[in-house]
C-alpha cells in the first residue's frame, strides 16, 4: 500500500522537523502524479518546470509545493483531475479537487493523520497542478526528456534545456510581483525565487537570453539583475525559505554579507 510505503520512507528523516516531513509526504505523492501525467495520452506531452522540476531534475535542496507545466494545446482539465482521482482510488486513498483557470488543486482529505502530522491544524494535504499556456514570449527553446528514479518509480520526464529553464526564473525575478501578508510579515517579492537565482548561479548555468522580457542583451540582464541584488532583504529571503529547506546551514550563509558579494561576483560571470 502506498501510505505504508510513505511511512517507511519516513523513518529515514525521524530526525527533520514536522514540516519538513511534510514537504516529503508531499513529493512522495509528486512522484506518483508525474508517473501518471507522462503515462497520460493527454498529458505525456507536457514540459514539466519551475522549482519542482529543479528538485527531481537537479536535487535543488529546496522543497517545493506545486507541480508546473507549460503546454499550449492542453485544456481537458476535468479529465486529467479524473484520472488522477482514479489512480489514487486503488490505494484507498480519498481526493477531492478543484478546477481553476490553468490549475487543479488536489486535496488528500485526512491524509497526514496516518502519520502523524498536521499543517495548520488540518490533515489535510493539497497538492497544485499548474498548466500554463505562455510560452510565446520563446521560441528559441529545447525540449530534453530526462529519466528519473525516485521512490521506487521511474518516469521519463520532458523539460527544458538547462538554459532556457534558468530563463524562466529570472523572469520570474525581474517580473513576477507578488504579496504575502502573515501576522508579522508583508512580502513584496516572491524571496524563494532569489533563492532558486541563487542555486542556479551556484551551480554555474547560463541563461537563454532569447527567453528573458524586456532584456536587450547580457549585459542589461546582468545589470537589472545586480540593482535587486543590491536592495533587496536577505533576512526576508530566509524567512520565506526556512520551512523549505532539508538543513539550514545556508541560512547562515544568507546571513552574513558574504552572500551579496558571491552574487554579484557570479552575476558578473554570466
Amino acid at each position: 500500500m502506498l501510505k505504508e510505503s510513505i511511512k517507511k520512507y519516513l523513518e529515514n528523516y525521524e530526525d527533520k522537523s514536522n514540516i519538513i516531513k511534510i514537504w516529503y509526504v508531499k513529493e512522495y505523492l509528486q512522484t506518483h502524479i508525474l508517473k501518471q501525467i507522462y503515462n497520460f495520452d493527454d498529458t505525456k506531452n507536457l514540459i514539466f518546470y519551475w522549482w519542482t522540476s529543479l528538485r527531481f531534475l537537479y536535487n535543488l535542496n529546496r522543497l517545493s509545493e506545486d507541480l508546473d507545466f507549460v503546454s499550449k494545446d492542453f485544456n481537458d482539465y476535468e479529465k486529467l483531475a479524473s484520472f488522477l482521482v482514479k489512480y489514487f482510488e486503488q490505494f484507498n486513498i480519498k481526493i477531492d479537487y478543484k478546477i481553476q483557470k490553468f490549475r487543479i488543486i488536489l486535496k488528500f482529505r485526512n491524509f497526514l493523520d496516518d502519520f502523524d502530522l498536521s499543517f495548520w491544524n488540518s490533515s489535510d494535504l493539497y497538492i497544485k497542478i499548474e498548466i500554463s499556456d505562455y510560452i510565446d514570449f520563446c521560441d528559441n527553446y529545447e525540449v530534453k526528456i530526462i529519466p528519473v528514479f525516485k521512490n521506487n518509480l521511474s518516469i521519463l520526464i520532458k523539460t527544458f534545456d538547462k538554459n532556457t529553464l534558468f530563463s524562466t526564473k529570472i523572469n520570474a525575478v525581474l517580473h513576477r510581483k507578488w504579496e504575502k501578508k502573515d501576522w508579522k510579515n508583508l512580502l513584496k517579492i516572491k524571496w524563494r525565487d532569489i533563492y532558486d537565482l541563487f542555486w542556479y548561479l551556484s551551480n554555474n548555468f547560463k541563461p537563454n537570453i532569447n527567453c528573458i522580457i524586456w532584456v536587450r542583451d547580457i549585459n542589461d540582464l546582468k545589470e537589472k539583475l545586480k540593482w535587486i541584488i543590491n536592495n533587496i532583504s536577505f533576512l526576508e529571503v530566509i524567512w520565506d525559505i526556512k520551512n523549505f529547506l532539508e538543513d539550514d546551514e545556508l541560512l547562515v550563509f544568507f546571513e552574513s554579507p558574504d552572500i551579496k558579494k558571491f552574487l554579484l561576483e557570479k552575476i558578473d560571470e554570466l
